[in-house]
């Protein structure tokens, strides 16, 4: 029987960031934006036909089985001779599918490219850390950090109010030896996963590094796509007002959808920023927690870090990805008198904008 021809060898790659969320991806995004310039120097080009900074609606198109929409994107990209980048969270879940991997590598394949993934790892525990610090801030609801851990770890839903408001990530989203299982057994494809270290090292500069590219004078990311936590007291502040919303006649969905609560949102934030509060970081991790992160993830983790970095988890992260093994002491929520009246009389001027059946 003949064999047809070869497929020709694709000559150019296509590389897709796919976070995940809390990895400094809005971060990156807009790094790459405000140098594209000087990446297309370098035959990257960071294409943004939404006027967006990422290609979240990319994305979504693709998690619906929208793949016409990359095949258009490609389309438009073949007199370019260069590699191409794109850049969303939102691609996380297309990297769990196998179907996926294949039609996604197929796509750039008819397009001239060679597909190459790439994710960042970030410890779990400053993962969930930073998931609290995101949803009180956001004035989601105003649990104890010690039950949100222990529901994200054990797959869990929060009790009493804040069930329905915060979003269970579950436990394959902390376990990344079962989350990048697809992609990890698919070895035709090209993928890296960088250790993300939380004020310890660029992520840009990082990407810079795994692409070749030279590190020199970049740009830096605009003032307003920072994604900074509250510190202690800025949290503590976001808790107490959270407390304060409770008492309120109506759905915390809909004061955010229909009553204007992002504006709250950015009076705690700006008050945060202005006073200093984002230096003192928040860290939950306390009592047994430590302990059962470990139990849950510990094996997981160290096998997950051998296959990908050949080293265990501990060596690649240090005593930080371990909480128990840090020895320091717990950095909880800030919570006093001041920061009480403080809170109430921002929602009592909130109060003061609701409709009188709601306040």
């Amino acid at each position: 029987m003949r064999e047809g021809p070869l497929p020709p060898v694709p000559s150019r790659t296509l590389h897709l960031h796919a976070g995940p969320h809390k990895t400094a991806s809005t971060y990156l995004q807009a790094r790459l934006q405000c140098n594209r310039r000087v990446l297309e120097r370098y035959g990257l080009r960071y294409p943004t036909p939404w006027g967006e900074h990422s290609h979240r609606h990319l994305a979504r198109d693709l998690q619906a089985g929208r793949f016409e929409t990359l095949e258009r994107l490609l389309a438009r990209q073949r007199r370019w001779s260069g590699d191409l980048l794109l850049s969303a969270e939102h691609f996380v879940p297309l990297l769990s599918s196998p179907e996926a991997l294949v039609a996604l590598r197929t796509t750039a394949a008819a397009a001239g490219f060679a597909l190459h993934v790439i994710s960042y790892v970030r410890p779990q525990a400053g993962l969930l850390d930073s998931c609290y610090g995101h949803r009180l801030s956001r004035l989601y609801g105003a649990p104890a950090f010690p039950a949100y851990a222990r529901a994200q770890l054990t797959g869990r839903r929060l009790r009493g109010r804040h069930r329905r408001r915060w979003i269970r990530m579950g436990p394959l989203a902390l376990d990344f030896e079962r989350r990048f299982a697809p992609l990890l057994a698919d070895t035709g494809l090209r993928s890296n996963f960088l250790p993300y270290r939380s004020r310890q090292q660029d992520p840009f500069a990082q990407l810079l590094e795994l692409l070749a590219l030279p590190q020199g004078d970049w740009r830096p990311a605009p003032p307003s796509q920072a994604n900074e936590q509250l510190g202690r007291r800025g949290l503590g502040l976001a808790y107490l007002v959270n407390r304060e919303l409770d008492t309120l006649p109506i759905r915390r969905n809909r004061l955010i959808a229909e009553h204007g609560l992002n504006r709250l949102v950015e009076r705690i934030r700006s008050r945060a920023r202005a006073r200093g509060w984002v230096d003192d970081r928040f860290s939950g991790w306390r009592g047994r927690l430590p302990a059962l992160l470990q139990e849950r993830l510990g094996a997981s983790n160290d096998a997950f870090a051998l296959r990908v970095w050949g080293r265990s988890w501990e060596q690649v992260f240090g005593p930080a990805g371990a909480p128990s093994a840090a020895g320091e002491a717990p950095r909880g929520l800030l919570l006093d008198e001041e920061l009480r009246d403080e809170a109430q009389a921002l929602v009592r001027a909130y109060r003061r904008l609701l409709p009188a059946a709601l306040r």
